[in-house]
């Protein structure tokens, strides 16, 4: 009998020593659940029960970026039990206005006693043929350093930035005033409202994560709020015009630690945000003290995050009030096939050229991966072609113009390092002439802002 293509829903291999490898049905959220909340837990704390909840949300067949057999996993048969497990979520990316669609793997774990022995590689081989499978251009993932290198990831894409505001340094409303602007709700019907200015706050960036209404609708109303996941979707208002939106912040319903999390805020064009400020400021701090502390470790609360990513206006609206701030971390980004994706963003390569000294260009850049590569041919400033590459494949042939160390170039196609950067970290990444100045126009670096859409 042949063997099934390994994205199939019933796909199954036998690993040895009764492990067998499959994709999950929705009678395994037991199991799936039982595996994360007990190693994601510090070794003095009960089981992780947000997790297991979240889990549940996941395989609930309600969520719109996943179903129950989306999970890839390993049961020891011999004790009934999944001892490593991971998902594929759904979501998509703009780049510079192309959007394209992003498999995202997320939870992923792997029981002591079965560590080092391969089954976290096998479920993501799982989990990579899938997403493949659907068209996915890349796979992102956010998770801890270094561990996703194996898995042909490289740090690529901006993931968070920060800025600090203590309680103590918000302005307290001023004697007998009435507070101008408050903090409410959004409802279901006002999320064409949201995503509106969603879209606005998006636009600044140069990479972003479109939201549809089905997903925010299940932020809303859908999501368990024992799981921690999302956000809480809250319009900014005037105290005297409930019924008016000017601007939407996403904050996070647990505090898991001093501060409350907002991770989205943005006012309609026209709006004042130093105006509005302060009242936000005090209506989140009022919001924090009374917030849900998941377990018995939770410091007290004395400050407010905005993680807004490497830039914002409302880091510059905050100015002193916010000392503390932190660089963004990074996601990690697989791309199988990246001729693929530079044909899919020729648009916005070619209009970055014609802007540049080398516009017009008409010849080839060969890029050298040293384990392959990418040749990229314009003609009159159009990208005609873009096809792998590989400089030891013709004795004599045509010599490279640039060079990058393995997937070192995928921090250069996303903005998240300058050419510069690249060639003063690593003394491998070189590009002649031409090809300098080409790089450098197309591929600036980007202030980036892909939300993770849990």
């Amino acid at each position: 009998m042949p063997q099934l293509p390994l994205h199939d829903p019933n796909y199954r291999r036998d690993m040895g020593d009764g492990l067998v490898l499959r994709w999950a049905s929705p009678g395994d959220v037991e199991g799936i659940a039982a595996l994360y909340s007990e190693v994601f837990r510090d070794k003095d704390d009960p089981p992780n029960a947000p997790l297991a909840a979240w889990t549940h949300d996941l395989m609930s067949g309600r969520h719109p970026h996943i179903v129950a057999n989306d999970f890839a996993l390993v049961e020891d048969t011999n004790a009934g039990a999944v001892v490593a497990a991971t998902c594929l979520l759904r979501q998509s990316w703009e780049y510079a206005g192309i959007a394209f669609p992003v498999g995202r793997p997320e939870i992923v774990a792997s029981m002591p006693g079965y560590r080092e022995r391969g089954l976290v590689r096998a479920v993501f081989d799982l989990i990579h043929a899938r997403s493949d499978a659907e068209g996915h251009m890349a796979q992102g993932i956010t998770g801890i350093p270094y561990y996703y290198r194996q898995f042909g990831y490289e740090y690529a894409l901006d993931l968070g930035g920060w800025r600090v505001v203590f309680n103590s340094a918000i302005p307290p409303l001023a004697e007998g005033a009435t507070e101008p602007f408050v903090l409410r709700p959004a409802t279901v019907a006002e999320i064409p409202q949201v995503l509106a200015l969603y879209d606005q706050d998006r636009a600044t960036r140069a990479i972003s994560t479109p939201m549809s209404a089905e997903y925010l609708r299940w932020v809303i109303e859908g999501q368990s709020f024992a799981s921690g996941e999302g956000w809480d979707t809250q319009l900014i208002v005037r105290a005297n015009e409930p019924a008016a939106p000017l601007g939407y912040l996403f904050s996070r319903r647990h505090r898991w630690n001093h501060d409350v999390a907002i991770v989205a805020l943005h006012v309609a064009p026209g709006v004042p945000l130093p105006g509005v400020l302060p009242s936000v400021l005090r209506a989140l701090a009022a919001q924090g003290a009374r917030l849900h502390t998941p377990g018995t470790k939770t410091p007290p609360f004395d400050r407010l995050l905005f993680g807004l990513g490497r830039k914002h206006a409302v880091y510059d609206a905050l100015g002193d009030l916010a000392p503390l701030h932190g660089d963004p971390y990074a996601w990690y980004v697989r791309v199988r096939d990246l001729p693929a994706l530079v044909m899919h963003l020729a648009p916005v390569l070619e209009a970055r050229l014609a802007a540049s000294p080398v516009a017009g260009l008409s010849e080839e850049l060969r890029l050298d991966f040293y384990r392959g590569g990418l040749r990229m041919v314009f003609e009159s400033g159009k990208l005609q072609a873009a096809e792998p590459w590989n400089v030891r494949a013709v004795h004599y042939g045509p010599k490279p113009t640039a060079g990058f160390p393995p997937l070192v170039f995928l921090q250069l196609l996303f903005g998240h390092r300058s050419l510069s950067e690249l060639r003063h970290t690593f003394p491998d990444v070189r590009a002649d002439g031409t090809t300098r100045l080409a790089l450098e126009a197309m591929f600036p670096p980007l202030n980036a802002w892909a939300l993770n859409l849990d």
